[in-house]
């Protein structure tokens, strides 16, 4: 049997970059979250910049106000980030920058990392670059099994790759990397856009299926709950009753939020509470 549905939600920081991480973590546990999801990007905790000092007082913020990391999530869908990059110099720096990640949500005591597959040309076959970022994952595996971190491998949506935009796709990069440290993350945003159901993903993964990024929207945009057409609750609810037992998190990314982080928080955590 899960915990509580109201244990498991988690509040992610990506649309809290224009304040500071103390900020961030004061919101989440004024409005009852025990759990957050990390966005590991400038000005928060930048990989490439971060020292064990700046990591040592991520730690002790968490700490302080009793905050468990269920996810490291590093910037990753913008350049130059391409695990899948035919480019040497990129695909050096997409795997040393992952490679790094793996250290972090170590030395955090995260037992979670987000990865993505990245992208191929859009006017060439995606063979080669899938079979590139198969490699690179199967490298990550390897590293993140030493450091004892999962790898949640997220599938994207067609405008932001070519590679695993679906469920089906993702079972395929997962039986071919053969690594029992990846499993699956389900966004709610690439799932609605590829056409497929909640009850899919548990139904293909089941407890490898790990996480859930709740986000509304038309379907995508990554909006707060109710400013999207997406029927959140309807979602939740097909997971729940599949008897899934993983985490969620709320993932904003819409520049409407920017100002004004905590309201959409705040909004979509009760509307959940409320509805589910």
């Amino acid at each position: 049997m899960s915990d509580p549905l109201s244990t498991r939600l988690a509040a992610m920081n990506i649309h809290y970059f224009r304040h500071n991480l103390p900020h961030f973590l004061d919101d989440a546990a004024a409005l009852g979250f025990s759990k957050i999801e990390l966005w590991a990007g400038m000005p928060h905790l930048s990989l490439e910049d971060a020292t064990d000092n700046d990591i040592k007082h991520t730690k002790q913020l968490l700490l302080e106000r009793e905050l468990a990391l269920i996810c490291l999530t590093p910037e990753q869908c913008l350049y130059p980030i391409n695990l899948a990059s035919e480019h040497p110099g990129t695909a050096r720096r997409s795997l040393s920058y992952f490679l790094r990640a793996i250290e972090v949500a170590e030395a955090l005591e995260c037992p979670q990392l987000l990865v993505t597959a990245g992208w191929g040309y859009a006017n060439e076959s995606p063979t080669d670059a899938w079979n590139r970022a198969c490699d690179q994952l199967g490298k990550l595996a390897q590293e993140a099994q030493k450091k004892g971190v999962t790898l949640l491998l997220e599938p994207l949506s067609k405008t932001e790759s070519n590679l695993i935009v679906s469920s089906t796709d993702l079972a395929r990069m997962m039986e071919e990397i053969g690594s029992d440290q990846i499993a699956a993350i389900l966004d709610l945003n690439a799932m609605t856009a590829a056409g497929e159901t909640p009850e899919a993903y548990h139904t293909r993964f089941g407890e490898r299926l790990r996480h859930v990024h709740i986000c509304d929207g038309t379907p995508e945009g990554h909006l707060a709950w109710g400013d999207g057409t997406l029927p959140l609750a309807d979602y939740i609810h097909s997971l729940e009753k599949s008897g899934y037992t993983g985490t969620y998190s709320f993932e904003f990314v819409s520049p409407d939020y920017w100002l004004d982080p905590r309201t959409p928080l705040a909004h979509s955590h009760t509307e959940l509470l409320q509805r589910v």
